[in-house]
């Protein structure tokens, strides 16, 4: 059985942008079909804001991998560009989180998705509202629409050209 499944690629060291694309290929290769992509935004640090902006990104896919093999690739991606995890909420060259798999919740030692701080992220819904505004969020039965409307968050998030 096949699932959307929605990523977030965020990233603040080295050449993000090119980062990101050349993750693309990993992504396509391990996990699925790329099947849209957001426009790239620029966003202030969230939780640790002594540090560059970031560069953040949406993405959907079509996988029939489990949630935990999902996991498993994304953080195996991550490491492949150099990702280390020294500081909480740190600087960090590629940061791959799902978001997402279809209507699924998944509450295990590992992994919560749908992602559990989506709807108080900018950063997050103003892409995923981009390439699925109608997309209901599993947990709160609103849309991507709605909760960009709805969140508290203020946070600063522009385009990039």
């Amino acid at each position: 059985m096949s699932f959307i499944v929605f990523v977030s690629l965020g990233g603040n060291l080295g050449n993000t942008l090119e980062i990101f694309k050349n993750s693309y290929l990993e992504i396509e290769k391990k996990i699925g079909r790329i099947t849209a992509f957001s426009n790239l935004y620029q966003t202030a640090a969230w939780g640790k804001t002594d540090q560059p902006d970031f560069s953040n990104q949406v993405i959907s896919l079509e996988t029939d991998l489990d949630p935990e093999k999902i996991m498993s690739e994304l953080l195996a991606i991550e490491l492949f560009f150099g990702r280390r995890r020294d500081v909480i909420w740190g600087p960090r060259i590629l940061d791959l989180d799902i978001l997402f798999i279809g209507n699924q919740i998944v509450s295990s030692e590992n992994l919560t998705i749908p992602h559990p701080q989506i709807a108080h992220r900018r950063f997050v819904l103003i892409p995923m509202a981009e390439i699925a505004p109608d997309f209901l969020h599993p947990v709160l039965q609103q849309s991507m629409l709605e909760l960009l409307e709805q969140t508290t968050d203020l946070q600063s998030v522009r385009l990039i050209d």
